[in-house]
Parts: C-alpha cells; structure tokens; sequence
C-alpha cells in the first residue's frame, strides 16, 4: 500500500513538473533551439544553393555560367562585386514570395533536366523570354540609388526618369506593357552569350513551352 502512494506521488510530481512553469520553461526553450536550427539550415541551403556552382551543376546551364563569368555582375570588372544567380532571377518585393519562387524553379529546373533532352532546346529563342525569368525587383535591390538620384548617380537617375514615372512603354508578346530592365538591357548578366550558346536545333518539342 505504502508502494503504491510513492508512485502515485512520483507520478504527480512529473504531472506538475510538465504542466508548471519549469516545463512551460523547457518546452519554450526546446521551440527557440528548434526554430534556431531550422532557420540555420533554411539560411545555409538558400545560400548554397543561389550561386553559379550550384546553378552550373546542370549541364544546360554550363554556357550561360562561361557568359556569367565574363560579365562585370561575375565579378569581371574593376569593382569584383559579385552578383549571384538568384539575386536577377528570383523576385525580391518579399522574403516569402522569394522562397516559394526559388522552391518553384528549382523544382521545374529539376524536372526538365531529369525527364528532358536539354540539347534540344532552343536556348537563342529563350533568350526573348528574358523578361519572364528577369525581375526588376531583383536589379534595384543592388542598383536601388537609381531611385534617390543623389548628386554622384544623377545622370543615370535622369536616363530612368522615364522608366520610374512608368511612363516607358514596350511591346511584348502580351501587347504594350511597361518597360522592365532587360528590355533595355538585353545581354546583362551574361557577356557575349550567344558565343557560348550551342547552336539552335532544328525542332523542339512543344513539351519545352514555358511553364
């Protein structure tokens, strides 16, 4: 009988321990060491993950990374400043639009390298789809004193007036619409690509529209 109340007390003493502060206090802790580690590894598996030695693993992508290398945003310039894959190619208006764009096109890109022949696409033809896979969001995230017109960037404030009062208008595919980056810009990002490019095949599949 006497064996029986000490587990009773032993099982009540856990009872308050787990529902009491002290367990509030390790459950707590246990969450901000949780979230703490998840968040470390989300960091870390974005960074890796948005570079051109990740990007270039893909065959496909090998001309375009040669072309990346060679442009001023590769690093190729007087400044060394290095603009990553995801920085052009990836929106930038919010974190979370951010994640669910980079989770979307790494899971077509993928697709299409695992289910495709990639040596038929058209990749000279692709490349009027620029403004599909390039944000502006993206290009004023590092060129955002183009917006402040400050005394030092005042010439090239003034060469985007036009585009900031979304007053530059262009033709696309889907009729007139505002101007973005590179419809002005056509070969950032990539120096001299077409030098890289394979040469065009003679048919592609309809299986290669753009998602």
């Amino acid at each position: 009988m006497e064996l029986n109340v000490k587990d009773n007390n032993e099982g009540n003493g856990i009872k308050k321990f787990w529902f009491g502060w002290k367990g509030l206090a390790v459950l707590i802790t246990l969450g901000v060491l949780g979230g703490m580690i998840i968040s470390f590894v989300t960091v870390v598996a974005v960074k890796e993950t948005s570079g051109v030695n990740f990007c270039s693993s893909c065959h496909s992508m090998k001309p375009m990374a040669e072309a990346y290398r060679n442009d001023v945003h590769g690093g190729y310039g007087e400044s060394g400043v290095v603009a990553k894959c995801a920085d052009c190619h990836l929106p930038h208006e919010s974190t979370l639009g951010y994640l669910v764009q980079k989770a979307r096109t790494g899971m077509w890109d993928v697709w299409v390298e695992s289910t495709h022949d990639t040596s038929k696409i058209d990749w000279h033809e692709k490349r009027d789809e620029r403004r599909n896979w390039v944000y502006d969001s993206g290009c004023l995230h590092c060129h955002e004193n183009l917006l402040r017109g400050t005394r030092p960037n005042k010439k090239a404030f003034t060469a985007h007036k036009a585009y900031f009062a979304k007053k530059l208008v262009v033709q696309s595919d889907e009729g007139r619409d505002l101007a973005r980056c590179v419809d002005c810009h056509k070969h950032v990002g990539h120096y001299q690509i077409e030098k890289h490019l394979p040469e065009a095949p003679e048919a592609l599949p309809d299986s290669f529209e753009s998602n």
